[in-house]
């Protein structure tokens, strides 16, 4: 069984010694390929120096999170991994995680993506985000397993979305889906992952027997900045949805735009409205991008992963 971890880093010095020593000290070997986005911290070094085992692509701009891992994405495919294990920079997993992983994964074919149970930082709650993604109406069953009868079953509950911060994914699944779609800049593209996924036949799901610790703080107020551009993703997710057609994935999204828009006139918030029209004026520019990721999305292969 040939496993290959991806990591993508970028200026993550404070998490380097947990991420990359829970590769080391797993159950299972696997190698591992780093791809450093332009970090000006020291992290190209300290790899260097403290884990040479770690197959190091140096690039010289922040090609972002999808783009840079599309890179040891077809790394993996070049090398015939069987499984492939993304891991952020932020997170580590417990020694037995991704063993477990690849065994349930290659036991269960029909899944393309399998994640663990995602902890906090401290380790004594779950992951913010991760609760939310496994409420009763997105992942059925496994809540109501814990508190009825007091367990987790050892088993995969299918889910909806679960982030990229732990995914196991397999080779027949990579071979099929291809990478991530470049046209998004930062966030977003898992969740499009995930619908190109399901769209191919494979579902996605969650193991609970295994454990990843993500080490991510949540922002409170955000900047206008930061409030465009993850409107501006929300929106760039439906409009590359592939499992509704493109007519009414363009009708949803602005329609909400538009209807949202009218509200914020009625209360005079212009700032909103201002948000609203330079969201839609970014994501008209982008439409044909969209339509033709759309097109290659739609094809078995691999779509969007670099030629050389």
């Amino acid at each position: 069984m040939k496993i290959i971890v991806i990591v993508v880093t970028y200026n993550g010095m404070k998490w380097y010694k947990n991420c990359f020593d829970s590769i080391r000290n797993s159950s299972i070997h696997a190698d591992t390929i780093v791809i450093d986005n332009n970090s000006s911290d020291g992290t190209v070094q300290f790899i260097k120096d403290n884990y040479p085992e770690i197959n190091l692509i140096e690039s010289k701009v922040n090609l972002g999170f999808g783009k840079a891992n599309n890179i040891g994405l077809k790394y993996a495919i070049e090398i015939d991994a069987d499984f492939v294990f993304l891991l952020n920079q932020d997170a580590w997993v417990r020694p037995d995680t991704i063993e477990k992983l690849a065994v349930k994964l290659e036991e269960n074919l029909e899944y393309g993506i399998l994640s663990p149970v995602h902890l906090n930082g401290k380790e004594n709650e779950l992951d913010a985000n991760f609760a939310a993604y496994i409420r009763p109406a997105a992942c059925s069953n496994l809540i109501s397993d814990f508190i009825i009868k007091g367990k987790a079953e050892d088993k995969i509950y299918p889910v909806k979305f679960v982030n990229a911060a732990f995914w196991m994914i397999s080779k027949t699944c990579l071979l099929t889906i291809g990478g991530f779609d470049p046209v998004f800049p930062h966030y977003g593209e898992d969740d499009n992952y995930i619908g190109r996924v399901e769209y191919h036949g494979f579902r996605t799901g969650i193991y609970p027997k295994v454990y990843g610790v993500h080490d991510r703080t949540f922002k409170g107020r955000k900047s206008l900045k930061e409030i465009k551009d993850r409107k501006y993703i929300y929106h760039l997710i439906i409009l590359t949805g592939i499992y509704m057609p493109f007519r009414k994935c363009i009708f949803r999204s602005f329609y909400y735009l538009f209807m949202e828009s009218l509200g914020h006139l009625f209360h005079l918030a212009y700032k909103d409205i201002w948000i609203n029209l330079c969201v839609s004026l970014r994501l008209i520019k982008t439409i044909p991008k969209i339509l033709n990721n759309r097109r290659t999305s739609k094809v078995k292969g691999l779509s969007f992963l670099p030629e050389k």
